[in-house]
């Protein structure tokens, strides 16, 4: 059934409800004995700075389950909403697992270069496409020994079959082309491990039950069954991926067209050969009483393919001399993008026979190439004078003949030879490394399709991508109930052979929408009024902050020039704006202090303009940047401002600012606000669980490297840590830390105890020297299978901290929530009744039945009003809680989602609902300003690569926030 909101929409599955409530009925009784095993460590006595009594510290065995769901969630107006999920059907109760160890057989004539080679085993490593052509010989002998056989593999080293199987040798030695379209075989030996028995019958069980069963019951084990989610997976994606021109995967999970029905979108903002291509994601996922399969449409950046030529004619491309500065500078851009690319090489052979070759591209003809590699060769290719990139007219090389031999140029050869009149693009070098220079004219060369590129894309580059990426809901969904069962194949009837079949409705469910809560200013006489949101969002019209933060009673500002004659603001707009901000209730001279001069160069010394500020006791240093900026200036000024100097910078865009507009000004003015240590906004009802001003929210996230332009050889930047706390139950003021870790480790070191016990002792200074006796904490970003590990690793560390600041007899109630934002979760308006305005799901919707697991306590919660686009709802996780349960009983998931959704609401510089709760939010953007501390690692440019060391950091590693603003929010 083809996605429509006017048809008629299917009921949420009537027997998944009547499942989803008996198996949450039942864990009931155990969710009274973890409540009376939680009471029992409730002692009297006097306690520790926290209060007069609280929790023995638990002991360090206790958590071995996650905590069951007490409940489902009951407020809010019921919803009917589709989901971008479909069902998966499986009949059979088994499926058998080998593990494939691929290695080449070594010729005597040939022997492998040891160039990637295993260590310690001079083996060189088969993998990526060279590969899929070894995996799909396999196949081809194995289905040719047995002609009943049934096997899917995802084309690296795993194999799902039916049954086990007779191999009549192991290993099994196949001959693979040693290129594309090459006479030439190799020889690969393959050796199969296993069978492996998967028991889908198991999984089935535990899914109608959710019971973990004597095996599991004592250990934390998230995801459930996941070897046999991945033969699902296997299964389900073998059929896209065994046609590699026709489909492009990209990693586990993404499926691209490049077929008749591929969509993309040319990115030639830059010259740079790159298109944006929409595609489809795939995963299956465990539910209560089912499997279901996760769809979602999905976007990369690639290569563009095709003829040569007529990529050169798109981007207007032609062989130049160094004088034609606009043509050299777009085939510098281009050949950047040009190395490994993989091509057809089209040619004919002396017989006549045509044929077309897979190669993999070294780069443009390049003469510095050739001045730095040519210098051993007897007759190395001799170029133009002035001419970097060579046309055939342009570049000649040497041919063996009768009389010694001769230098003729590419275009008089292909004359010569095949009768072609060449035109004047760039030669392409299909040589090698260790045989270089082989030059092909454009014409015989095609870039083969689909080859996803990991890339940093510019500015311009990441308009146009998001230009192509955004669509609306309805758009998004009938894609995926209607084109991804194409392109994924969902109804292929390979699929029976597994028994494995896939509905062709998306998944409804039932959702809830939660009322916004009221917020809270100050009115012109300054006393609090109420300000009641509409779609997620409010205005400031005649009212001010709720609490206005240290005065700033010296600040100054500058117009920084990024190029040569841009505009600047003058005096007035800034006056203007210190006038704005007196009467939004911030306490600051409305004046501000004149700067040395009021208009610098991009160029300027910026040490030298912080320390004046330093010196003359600046608070707050207003840059008006001229444009946005894209050079690394903003870095910059946050590295010296943050760490350096101890000065709250703010930057505005001279363009916007230089309006003057009321918005504007009030936008920056929050930002302001919240550095000065005020609060700009508050909730009128209390959390019920803040009411006693007894608990700290806590949010921490890891950033990891990405992207990054590294030489081989050298050290990768680190991860960086956001630690974000508040301090008081106004939840308006969250302080910040953030440190360094090994690089791509998710995981907090011991480090997370020596930040929460510093947090600890700010909220202490706030609330009258004690400590709090709830702590709440969202952790973003970790995935599922990392769960156990935040529990075991991570959740220690903070226990030692709480051991370190409490008295042996008082330890604080902890509830550990995950939050995450990127996932494949979506959900559509059934009715356009329940439609925002830009077709989604309407702010306050949240999801906890249908598509989740009832065992578990999770919910979907989109607070947001996306305004373009599909909402994203986040994903929150109860990793341990302490202290909804004991208190709020069966109420508990209602009081978590209440407070989750409403903290929504107190994201401290927007007048509106943002999508994910603050504390995960602030953590986010302490991880951004970290890696704006660190320009030598993070401001790399594509043109640049980091210099090569063998392990060596840069010296400006591992900045730390000035003492001046450490206890602040000098990251917003």
């Amino acid at each position: 059934m083809a996605f429509d909101y006017n048809g008629k929409v299917p009921e949420p599955d009537a027997e998944i409800t009547k499942l989803e409530n008996q198996i949450v009925a039942a864990q009931s009784s155990s969710l009274t004995a973890l409540t009376s095993q939680m009471g029992k460590l409730n002692v009297k006595g006097k306690g520790g700075k926290g209060g007069k009594g609280g929790n023995a510290a638990p002991p360090s065995d206790m958590l071995t389950q996650f905590p069951p769901r007490p409940a489902y969630g009951s407020n809010g107006r019921p919803v009917t909403l589709w989901a971008n999920y479909f069902k998966v059907n499986l009949k059979l109760d088994t499926f058998y697992k080998y593990t494939m160890n691929t290695k080449k057989v070594a010729s005597a004539s040939k022997p492998e270069s040891k160039k990637g080679a295993k260590a310690g085993t001079g083996e060189k490593e088969v993998k990526g496409r060279e590969l899929l052509f070894v995996v799909k010989a396999v196949l081809a002998k194995l289905l040719e020994e047995d002609k009943k056989f049934v096997g899917a593999t995802e084309f690296k080293d795993a194999l799902i079959t039916l049954k086990p199987i007779t191999l009549s040798a192991n290993p099994m030695t196949v001959q693979v082309p040693r290129s594309e379209g090459s006479d030439e075989m190799v020889s690969y030996t393959v050796e199969f491990h296993g069978p492996n028995e998967i028991r889908v019958d198991d999984m089935k069980n535990y899914l109608t039950s959710m019971a973990d069963g004597p095996a599991g019951a004592d250990a934390i084990s998230f995801p459930r069954f996941p070897e046999v989610v991945d033969a699902i997976n296997i299964i389900l994606g073998h059929k896209p991926r065994s046609d590699h021109i026709k489909t492009a995967a990209v990693g586990s999970s993404r499926f691209f067209p490049f077929g008749d029905d591929k969509i993309i979108k040319e990115l030639n903002q830059n010259w740079r050969a790159l298109a944006a291509a929409r595609g489809y994601f795939q995963s299956s996922r465990l539910a209560t009483g089912r499997v279901l399969l996760n769809a979602n449409v999905t976007h990369g950046v690639f290569r563009l393919s095709g003829p040569m030529t007529q990529i050169f004619d798109g981007l207007e491309i032609r062989a130049a001399s160094k004088g034609d500065n606009m043509a050299m500078r777009k085939l510098r851009a281009f050949a950047k993008f040009l190395p490994k690319t993989r091509v057809w090489y089209n040619f004919k052979t002396a017989e006549g026979k045509t044929v077309r070759r897979g190669k993999a591209i070294r780069g443009l003809a390049n003469w510095s190439e050739v001045a730095k590699k040519g210098k051993t060769m007897a007759h190395p290719p001799k170029f133009d004078a002035n001419w970097e990139y060579g046309g055939p007219k342009n570049v000649q090389f040497w041919i063996d003949g009768d009389k010694g031999g001769r230098y003729v140029t590419v275009y008089d050869y292909y004359k010569q030879k095949y009768n072609l009149n060449l035109k004047d693009y760039p030669l392409l070098d299909l040589g090698t490394e260790q045989k270089p220079f082989t030059y092909v004219p454009a014409e015989m060369i095609e870039i083969q399709p689909g080859q996803v590129i990991k890339a940093s894309l510019t500015m311009d580059e990441t308009t146009a991508m998001l230009d192509f990426a955004c669509r609306s809901p309805y758009s998004n969904a009938l894609s995926i109930s209607t084109a991804s069962r194409q392109v994924l194949e969902l109804d292929d009837p390979s699929l029976e052979n597994f028994g494995v079949s896939v509905d062709k409705h998306l998944l409804t469910v039932q959702g809830r929408v939660l009322n916004a809560p009221t917020v809270v200013y100050l009115n012109n006489q300054r006393k609090t009024t109420d300000v009641r949101p509409l779609g997620g969002a409010w205005n400031m019209r005649s009212v001010r902050v709720y609490k206005p933060g240290k005065k700033i009673e010296r600040w100054t500002w500058v117009n920084l020039s990024l190029r040569p004659n841009a505009p600047t603001i003058g005096r007035d707009v800034v006056l203007a704006y210190g006038k704005f901000l007196v009467g939004m209730g911030i306490a600051i001279n409305e004046t501000p202090l004149a700067p040395p001069q009021e208009v610098i160069a991009y160029n300027a010394d910026l040490d030298k303009i912080f320390a004046w500020l330093q010196n003359n006791g600046i608070q707050l240093f207003v840059i008006i940047l001229s444009e946005k900026d894209t050079s690394g200036v903003y870095a910059k000024i946050k590295q010296l401002g943050d760490c350096t100097y101890g000065v709250h910078t703010s930057c505005v865009v001279g363009r916007s600012f230089g309006k003057g507009s009321p918005g504007y000004f009030a936008n920056v003015g929050l930002k302001v606000n919240l550095k000065a240590g005020g609060v700009n906004h508050r909730l009128k009802d209390e959390f019920s669980i803040l009411k006693d001003g007894k608990a700290m929210i806590v949010g921490y996230d890891v950033t990891h490297p990405t992207n990054l332009p590294l030489k081989k050889g050298a050290s990768e930047p680190p991860s960086l840590v956001g630690f974000v706390s508040s301090i008081d139950g106004d939840l308006g003021q969250w302080p910040a830390l953030s440190w360094e870790q090994t690089s791509r480790q998710e995981m907090l070191s011991s480090k997370l105890t020596e930040a929460f016990m510093l947090r600890l002792d700010t909220w202490s200074k706030h609330n009258g020297g004690r400590y709090p006796d709830n702590i709440i904490i969202y952790r973003d970003g970790v995935s599922e299978g990392q769960f156990s590990l935040v529990l075991n690793q991570e959740l220690p560390s903070i226990r030692e901290a709480c051991r370190k600041k409490y008295s042996p007899q008082f330890q604080p109630k902890i509830t550990l929530v995950v939050s995450v934002k990127r996932h494949q979760t979506r959900f559509y308006p059934s009715s356009t009744d329940e439609m925002s305005k830009s077709g989604n799901i309407v702010n306050g919707t949240i999801v906890d039945r249908g598509v989740t697991q009832t065992r578990y306590w999770d919910f979907f919660l989109t607070a947001h009003d996306a305004l373009q686009g599909t909402a994203r709802p986040a994903h929150y996780t109860v990793l341990l809680d302490e202290i909804f349960r004991p208190k709020f009983g069966t109420k508990a998931s209602d009081e978590l989602e209440r407070l989750t959704h409403e903290l929504c609401y107190l994201y401290g510089r927007a007048t509106k609902a943002v999508s994910i709760c603050p504390p995960a939010y602030y953590a986010d953007i302490v991880c951004e300003r970290a890696r704006a501390h660190r320009p030598e690692w993070f401001e790399q440019k594509d043109v640049d690569s980091q210099t090569e060391t063998t392990g060596g950091a840069p010296s400006t590693v591992g900045r730390q926030v000035h003492v001046n603003l450490r206890d602040s929010m000098y990251y917003i």
